[in-house]
């Protein structure tokens, strides 16, 4: 489990409730299409640029991706396409949850090992590989939770939940290193990232098969079945809902003012990023918070967001 799904959240009114849509509106397939995300399976033995490009071709769209799986690993690999490849960057930089497998070198007690594991649960340093995209240096990354999950045969399957950039195969070498008894990672499964989850993942099996009933049926519960709104990757994020009035000037950039403001989420922190939405719940763009929530409850004035990434025109 990660931190935001412990949070209990709520949504804090500047103005009356009326002014704010119970539920989003679907939109079509075309509308997915051009502005949707794919909770994909990446399989193993296989790059993300050469399953992404699989996904390209099959479905004629420009796409990217958030956050890189090395080729063996498999698991939830988020796809946007269109214009939601402009909020990957929150993806990519939300906390991830594995399934993985360890073989340590020499026999060890499981209480060692389990012991191993609480010590390297929190705040820890990582010396990234040295075949890696970011530079070679410390750095520190946090574990939200390390549980054991079988052990067998010097081999450990565990879950961790974990800050974006943590090194799984670096920290199985660690713990290694720290029980003295060396290990590498044999098997990894991402099950988690950010709010998307590999139960709900479909395979590029499943995308090619659906496109194609679509543009054979032009009925959307194909497309549907594949691709999500955009609005569903950011559920971990602060959210504020914004005055139809403010669309405009919010359109061209213009940062988001107190006075402007429906509603907000009591996790709304200055610095972090905020996804904005209208009085339909659609997902505007992405900005960073300029006050908090407490703040914000009285404020009658005063800059709220900065805008980051703008999503209408």
């Amino acid at each position: 489990m990660l931190p935001f799904e412990k949070e209990k959240i709520e949504i804090i009114f500047k103005k009356p409730k009326s002014k704010l849509a119970k539920k989003l509106k679907a939109r079509n397939a075309e509308e997915l299409l051009n502005f949707g995300i794919i909770n994909a399976d990446k399989p193993a033995d296989i790059r993300c640029t050469a399953f992404l490009n699989k996904i390209k071709k099959a479905l004629g769209k420009d796409c990217g991706w958030a956050g890189t799986l090395d080729p063996m690993v498999t698991g939830v690999l988020p796809i946007g396409i269109g214009k939601a490849t402009r909020i990957l960057s929150v993806l990519s930089k939300a906390g991830k949850v594995y399934h993985g497998t360890m073989h340590l070198h020499k026999d060890v007690d499981q209480k060692d090992l389990q012991k191993a594991f609480k010590k390297f649960t929190g705040v820890i340093e990582q010396l990234p590989p040295r075949v890696s995209a970011v530079k070679r240096e410390p750095r520190k990354r946090e574990i939200y939770q390390l549980k054991l999950i079988k052990f067998k045969d010097k081999y450990a399957d565990f879950e961790v939940s974990c800050e974006a950039g943590t090194y799984i195969r670096k920290l199985c070498y660690d713990i290694g290193e720290y029980l003295g008894t060396g290990a590498h990672m044999t098997e990894l499964r991402r099950i988690q990232s950010g709010p998307l989850k590999v139960k709900d993942s479909v395979s590029l099996k499943i995308i090619k098969a659906n496109y194609k009933r679509y543009l054979k049926t032009r009925q959307d519960t194909y497309i549907k079945k594949i691709i999500l709104p955009p609005e569903k990757a950011v559920i971990h994020l602060p959210a504020v809902w914004i005055e139809d009035a403010v669309k405009e000037p919010f359109s061209h950039g213009s940062p988001v003012f107190a006075p402007g403001i429906i509603a907000f989420t009591s996790n709304l922190k200055k610095d972090l990023v905020a996804a904005i939405f209208d009085q339909q719940r659609n997902l505007l763009g992405l900005g960073i918070a300029k006050t908090d929530a407490e703040k914000l409850k009285t404020a009658q004035k005063g800059l709220a967001i900065k805008t980051d990434v703008v999503l209408i025109k």
